[in-house]
Formats: structure tokens, C-alpha cells, sequence
């Protein structure tokens, strides 16, 4: 539903370009009924209109970055580092986050279940974050330790 500006008041241009409740969950990709459930829930900012409610692209478009943001970064770090030991399932998977597809879209290309898709990203997220939180220590350098028999021979001297 595109409003045209001559026919509102002037007090409603501000509304001009809002998206109707279908058409935002299309464009979020997203069944009517759960894109409801998450503006209700205050997570989808929207504006009450009588008895319709109206939602700004660029805020469906900050929606949609703040949610898949963090999945398209970690898919680039995972992509970009050869040690994570992605499967090629997993590295398709990541291929499409980078290229802004969604897990539901993923699904569909995939022939998957969104459930596979999703299982599967979250094993993407595991060993991305096992090898960030991998030590810094190289596995060659020894680590030094003294041996317990120093230590009781220097607690001998000085209770001496």
C-alpha cells in the first residue's frame, strides 16, 4: 500500500512510503502471523494508524541488519579461515549468508528443512568460535614448569 501525498493531510506526510503488516513480513521474509508475534513483542518498530499498523522500510532494513548481520560475519570468517574444517555443505551454506540469502531461503535452494539449515549454522558458529578462542601459544614452544623438588628444597632453606 503506497500512500499518495495528495491525498493526505499534511500532519500524515511522515507516512508516505510506510509498508502495510503484509507487505513488511514479505519483504522480512517471514510469515504474517510470526512477523505479528515480533512487532507485538516490540522487536519490529511499526506505527499504530487506527487500526492498522505501518512500518517504515529503513527500519525493517535496520531490523533485518541487526538480526542477519551477525550471521552473514561470522560465515565470512568462517569462509576466510581454511583451519575451521567447514564441510562443503557448510561452506554452501556460508557462500549464501555472504550473499545476503536467509536461512528460510537457504532451506528452499538447499531442498532442506529450515531446522538442517539452522543445525547446520550453529555447528559453523561452534568451530568458528573454537578457533578464535584457540591459545596463542604456538604447540612447538615448551611451556616451563619447576619441578616440585626445587620447590621443597628452596621451603626447606628458608624455614632454616
Amino acid at each position: 500500500m503506497v500512500l499518495r501525498s495528495s491525498e493526505l493531510h499534511p500532519n500524515l506526510q511522515h507516512l508516505n512510503g510506510m509498508l502495510t503488516t503484509h507487505e513488511a513480513a514479505k519483504q522480512l521474509d517471514l510469515s504474517y502471523w510470526h512477523f505479528m508475534h515480533l512487532v507485538e513483542a516490540g522487536r519490529i518498530p511499526g506505527v499504530r494508524v487506527v487500526d492498522r499498523w505501518l512500518f517504515s522500510p529503513v527500519d525493517l532494513d535496520d531490523y533485518k541488519r541487526s538480526k542477519f548481520g551477525e550471521m552473514e560475519n561470522l560465515a565470512r570468517a568462517a569462509l576466510e579461515t581454511p583451519s575451521i574444517g567447514l564441510t562443503e555443505k557448510q561452506a554452501t551454506i556460508c557462500r549464501y549468508l555472504v550473499s545476503n540469502e536467509r536461512p528460510s531461503e537457504i532451506a528452499r535452494k538447499l531442498q532442506q528443512s529450515r531446522q538442517a539449515v539452522h543445525s547446520q549454522i550453529s555447528l559453523i558458529r561452534e568451530k568458528v568460535s573454537r578457533v578464535q578462542a584457540a591459545p596463542l601459544i604456538p604447540p612447538e614452544s615448551p611451556i616451563v614448569q619447576t619441578s616440585p623438588t626445587k620447590r621443597a628444597s628452596r621451603t626447606k632453606r628458608l624455614r632454616a
